[in-house]
């Protein structure tokens, strides 16, 4: 999911991955894993997305259903 809005988000700014790794400072390689699937650390996206000029936010639910 977040490989998919990474590349989705860096693709609109017509950057590579390349482009995106000297800007963010973010190896070519973890944006390559992280577009195809790897988990990455939040510090890691955090990076990435801020060179892109994009604020992480993250909002956390409760999954927990009510009992009848």
């Amino acid at each position: 999911m977040i490989g998919e809005l990474l590349k989705k988000t860096r693709q609109e700014q017509s950057l590579t991955q390349k482009q995106l790794a000297a800007k963010s400072g973010i190896s070519f390689v973890s944006i390559n894993r992280i577009e195809n699937g790897n988990p990455p650390r939040l510090s890691v996206i955090e990076k990435i997305f801020s060179a892109m000029g994009k604020r992480v936010t993250i909002k956390l639910s409760d999954n927990t259903k009510a009992l009848n």
